[in-house]
Order: structure tokens, then sequence, then C-alpha cells
């Protein structure tokens, strides 16, 4: 029966294909960039017909982008990179694939394997009193002191980086805070930060129609700072049921310009006492404010996630997404083996809310290495904005990211979410 039902569904692909016409000649181009928004160069970017056969292919430029003359309709664009790690003596290799594009720019993301690590040297003095405490945040990174070094993560778009520190008392209440802005990220620079600031301003989160049978939560803000987070504790919360009625963060004047606030709760679905689904809400906002997080917004959680090795490395994922307001839904498969080489691989596959399956796109003989034959993980995760927003505006929205996409307003609220297996 499993193999006659992974029949119907490839005959179904086949036949939803030749409804429409492929043919059709559109220009395109393809933006390939890493995590921060930057380009990464000489990247491979395949342009398929709509189930995943290679048209052609050709590598990104300097600045992580390839262009082609003709794209058919309802085109599977695919962009991988692979690179060796030499510290982690690992082979890292990304593939980013988007189905189902209609539109003249899309944006693919990849992981890298930059190993440029820049470290800067960060002085704290006290000018408030009762400090006796203090933490460095750059980044998504705190430690602890009034002198550390520190490795820069992630810059702001001009290059720069800001940093946080927080003063606290003998009882661990915050006493005061400051922040260095838009420093040069120069190895082994100085950074002088004067803890000199009381005026912290408190927000209260509610939660709402939390879903029965969930075991574990997380939720925090980050402050953003031209696209870059900073990640201070003191606005981070986890832990198991039940979820607190409230949660208090804090922002301040004159550092963030924008905020990032998400609430997540795991899911145990059939009673085995075994989280097998995540559902989040995530929020980027210009102004901090109290906000209540309502988890009955979010999608229905999606079932029956089953993967195929197939033919050819092009293995067939199939699900069933039990929420038609959805936008797009995304497919991650990860594999990491240790014999005979130090290997992980990074998959992802975005399609529209309407599909229930996908095959792996082909990929041309000289990215042979990258077509899947196991994985270690498999997740789905499904996606739904607060406002309404069709597939092909959320594809026209990211064909400008650089960072989180929170300037486009119908994307700056959504929610999501998420089942995952193993072999």
């Amino acid at each position: 029966m499993k193999t006659q039902f992974i029949f119907i569904i490839l005959c179904l692909l086949v036949m939803a294909a030749c409804s429409t016409s492929d043919h059709a000649a559109n220009p395109i181009c393809v933006r390939v960039i890493d995590g921060q928004g930057n380009g990464i160069a000489n990247a491979t970017v395949v342009i398929g017909t709509r189930t995943g056969q290679v048209m052609s292919f050709s590598s990104t430029g300097d600045d992580g982008e390839a262009y082609f003359d003709g794209a058919p309709s309802h085109a599977t664009i695919t962009a991988a990179f692979s690179c060796h790690a030499s510290s982690a003596d690992r082979t890292y290799s990304y593939v980013d694939v988007v189905y189902d594009v209609n539109v003249s720019v899309v944006t693919l993301t990849l992981g890298t394997c930059d190993q440029n690590t820049r470290q800067v040297h960060i002085n704290v003095t006290d000018e408030v009193a009762g400090v006796t405490d203090r933490e460095v945040t750059l980044g998504p990174i705190t430690y602890n002191g009034s002198n550390v070094t520190m490795d820069i993560h992630e810059l702001q778009d001009d290059g720069t980086i800001s940093v946080f520190a927080t003063g606290y008392d003998a009882g661990g209440d915050i006493e005061g805070y400051g922040f260095a802005l838009d420093q040069p990220a120069v190895d082994g620079s100085v950074i002088d930060v004067a803890i000199d600031r009381t005026d912290l301003v408190q927000h209260t989160h509610r939660f709402e129609n939390v879903p029965p049978r969930f075991m574990s939560y997380y939720a925090f803000a980050s402050l953003f700072r031209k696209h870059a987070p900073t990640n201070l504790p003191f606005n981070f919360t986890w832990g198991m049921a039940p979820l607190p009625a409230v949660m208090a963060t804090y922002s301040t004047a004159g550092f963030a310009d924008n905020n990032m606030l998400t609430a997540t709760v795991s899911v145990d679905q059939d009673s085995d006492g075994t989280a097998d689904a995540d559902i989040g809400l995530v929020r980027y906002l210009k102004d901090s404010s109290n906000q209540v997080f309502d988890f009955g917004q979010a999608p229905l959680i999606p079932g029956d996630l089953a993967y195929n090795a197939g033919m050819a490395g092009r293995p067939l994922i199939s699900w069933s997404n039990n929420d038609s307001s959805s936008t797009m839904q995304k497919i991650t498969i990860d594999y990491s083996a240790t014999s005979p080489q130090r290997v992980s691989c990074a998959y992802t596959i975005t399609v529209p809310a309407t599909a229930g399956a996908a095959i792996f796109p082909d990929l041309p003989d000289t990215l042979a290495d990258l077509r899947p034959g196991a994985y270690t993980n498999l997740s789905l995760e499904t996606v739904k904005f607060d406002e309404p927003t069709s597939y092909d505006d959320y594809l026209d929205a990211i064909a400008t990211y650089n960072g989180p996409f929170y300037e486009e307003e119908t994307l700056s609220c959504y929610s999501y979410t998420r089942v995952s297996r193993v072999p």
C-alpha cells in the first residue's frame, strides 16, 4: 500500500506539471546570501522545471547573484554551496530549494565556513551605585565580567557592532545598563562601555489558548540594531509546563531600531511523554510594547510526515497540511556522518501551502555528491502570516531580504507549527 500511495503522489505531481506550461521563458535573478544577508560567491544556482528537472545552471558572482535569460513558469530554483572548516575538520554542504517560483527575483539562503573569527576586548566601568556583577552582550553571546574578550558572530548592516552591558546588585536585580553603539569590528580592538543608565522600560506579555498536552516553553525578546540581534539574558525565559501567566521583558531608548518577540511551546500530541511538535509565534515590532501571544492563531499541526529515499538521490517527502490558511511550508533535511569523511549537509525546501509532497530536485552531475541519500533529522514547518499573504507575495518580499525581513509589513508577524522525525 505504501508503494502504491507514493506512486499516486508521483502521478499527481506529474499531471499537475503537465497541466501548466513550463516552457514560458522568463528572465530571473537569483540572489544567494548567508544568514547575515551577505552575497555568497561561487555558489551553484540551478534552474529547473516544475518537477525539478535540470534546465540550466550557473555560478554566482562576487555579489552572490546569478542571472538567467529564461526560467519556466512554476520553476524550481536551487542553490548549493560546500566548504571545508579546517577547525572542525568537517565539510559542510548547504542546499536551498524553492518550488513553484513565478517571480523575477528570488533569494536563497545558505551557510558558509567563514573562519575569519575576530575578537574584541570590552572594558566595563560602573557609573551607577550598587553594581556588584556585570554581563556583557555582543550579538547572541553574553559573558560575565568587567573585562572580557568576545568573538564577533554577527555584523550590523554597516559592518559595525554594538555592545550592551548590564549591572546587577548582589541579589541579582538590575541596577543599570549601558551600551557602545556602532563600533568598528576590528580584531583585537578595545571597546569601552559605561553602565550609566537606569531607564529600562518593562513590558508584560500574556499567553492565551495554550494547546493541551504542551510540555515545555521558551520565550524571548531580542533587540535588533541594523538587522543584527542582541539577545539579552534577562529577556529570555524557558521551562516545563505549566506556562506562566505573564512574561516580563525590557527595552531601552537609543539602542534598538526594531524588536523581535517570540514564544514557542512543545506539544506531546500522542501523550507518550515525548514532545513531537512545536508551535511558535514571532513578531517584529519597531517599538516594543505589551503583547498577547495567542497560540490559537497558529496554523494547525501538520501530520503524516514521511520520507521515501526514491531513486538517484531524489527522495520524496510527503505530509498532510491541515491548515489551508497557511502561506508556505519549509522542509528541512539534516544529515551528518563521521565515516568515511566528516560531513554535515543541510537541505531546505520551500513550497506553497497547497503542497502535500515534494520530490527533491535533480542536480547536475557537478553536484552529484550533494544528492541526499539519507537523513539524520527531517522536519516540516508550516507558516502563516498575520496579514493575508500569498506565496508569490512572500517570494517577492524576501527578494530584498537582508537579515530579518521586518521592514515588510505583511511579514512582520507570523506563526508556525513544526513537526520532525528521525530515521
